[in-house]
C-alpha cells in the first residue's frame, strides 16, 4: 500500500513539472532539461513556487543572451543589475534555482554576463552571503576573487564611472580611473596587488588592501540589499578613509548602471 501511494506520489510529480515545461516558452530541449532536473525542485518548492521561479529564470537568460547579442545599452534588459535582479527573484522564490544558475547547460548567458560580479556567486549558492545579517557566512571568498570580479564607482556626471577595481588570481589585479588632472580627463589603467584578511574570523567580513601606483587603500567588503526584498544582493568596497581626503578611494559596487553617463 504505501509503496503504491509513493508511486503515485512520484507520478503526479513528473506530471506535474511536465505540465510546467509543456506551458513554458522555451525550446523543446531546453523543456526536456526542465522536466529530467525539475522533480526535486517541484518537490521542495511545490508546483505554483516553482513555476513562478522558472518564469523568473527563463527571463533572466533571454535577457542574458539578448544583451550578449546586441549589447549591454541596446539591450532592453540588458544591464548586469536587471539580470541579476530577475535572477535573484527566481533563486528567493525557489531555492533550487541556485543550482539550475550554477551548472545549467541552459545558463551560459546568464553566467557569462554575471561573471565578473561577486552578485552571482551569491545567487549560485557558492558565497553564503544574501544580506547583512547574523547568517552571513563569507567563506571561500578568497577563491571567488581569485576567479575575477569587478567593483565599480558609481557614475558621476560625462565622465560616468571614476574608478574600476579588477581582483584576480595570485593577488594581483587592475585599477582603472578618470585621470582628471588631464586635459582630456583620460581614463588610465594600472596595475595593482591586493591581500585578503580575516579580521572577523573565517565566516566574518572581509578586509581588502589594495596597492596601485603609488598609493595603498583599504576596504571593506560587505553587502546592501537592492531596492526590493527579491532583488540581487549588492556587494561593495567601502574605503577606510573618508571620501574627500586627499587620494581617498570612492565606494565601489558589485552592480551599478552601465550605460549612465
Amino acid at each position: 500500500m504505501n509503496a503504491t501511494f509513493a508511486y503515485l506520489g512520484r507520478a503526479l510529480v513528473l506530471s506535474t513539472v511536465a505540465a510546467l515545461a509543456g506551458c513554458s516558452t522555451g525550446s523543446d530541449a531546453e523543456d526536456d532539461v526542465v522536466v529530467e532536473n525539475s522533480e526535486a525542485a517541484v518537490v521542495s518548492c511545490g508546483a505554483a513556487k516553482y513555476n513562478e521561479a522558472l518564469a523568473h529564470y527563463k527571463n533572466a537568460v533571454a535577457w542574458s543572451k539578448d544583451r550578449l547579442a546586441r549589447g549591454v545599452c541596446e539591450s532592453e534588459h540588458g544591464y548586469q543589475w536587471s539580470i541579476a535582479d530577475e535572477a535573484s527573484r527566481a533563486v528567493m522564490t525557489c531555492g533550487a534555482f541556485r543550482e539550475t544558475i550554477k551548472s545549467s547547460p541552459w545558463a551560459p548567458a546568464l553566467r557569462t554576463v554575471l561573471a565578473d560580479s561577486l552578485t552571482l556567486r551569491s545567487l549560485t549558492g557558492e558565497l553564503l552571503v544574501i544580506k547583512d545579517s547574523q547568517w552571513q557566512n563569507w567563506t571561500g571568498t578568497e577563491a571567488l576573487l581569485a576567479r575575477g570580479v569587478k567593483f565599480w564607482a558609481q557614475s558621476n556626471g560625462a565622465v560616468g564611472s571614476r574608478s574600476q577595481l579588477i581582483l584576480g588570481a595570485n593577488g594581483k589585479g587592475t585599477f582603472q580611473y578618470v585621470d582628471t588632472e588631464s586635459n582630456d580627463w583620460r581614463r588610465r589603467t594600472e596595475p595593482a596587488t591586493f591581500t585578503v584578511e580575516k579580521p572577523n574570523g573565517e565566516k566574518g567580513k572581509r578586509r581588502i588592501v589594495v596597492k596601485h601606483g603609488n598609493l595603498t587603500e583599504a576596504f571593506l567588503l560587505s553587502v546592501e540589499p537592492g531596492w526590493q526584498y527579491d532583488d540581487a544582493p549588492i556587494f561593495t568596497l567601502t574605503p577606510e578613509r573618508p571620501l574627500g581626503l586627499i587620494d581617498s578611494a570612492e565606494k565601489m559596487y558589485s552592480l551599478v548602471s552601465e550605460c549612465d553617463a
